[in-house]
């Protein structure tokens, strides 16, 4: 119990602190003159969301390569890196 409490500890700050640099760049750039507290909130939720969920997407992420690196298994070399008999040509 107590680990997770140290995760969500971690997820909260990473997600200030990835707002807060995001909203650093954005004023720095100009894109946006005013922010509202919606729009920081909202993007802090979202940003919070995301990690407390990364350990599912990159489940889902590990084994879609998995599937993708089965599938490209059964290829030779040759059929996944082809090799090319003519020289290039310099103009």
């Amino acid at each position: 119990m107590q680990r997770s409490m140290v995760s969500r500890a971690s997820d909260e700050e990473t997600a200030f602190k990835l707002v807060h640099l995001y909203f650093e760049e954005v004023a720095r750039q100009g894109f946006k003159r005013t922010l509202d507290l919606d729009s920081i909130i909202n993007a802090y939720l979202y940003a919070l969301g995301r990690l407390r969920n990364k350990d599912k997407e990159l489940g889902e992420i590990m084994h879609l390569v998995s599937a993708e690196e089965r599938q490209l298994s059964h290829e030779s070399r040759a059929e996944v890196l082809p090799q090319v008999d003519a020289k290039p040509v310099i103009h």
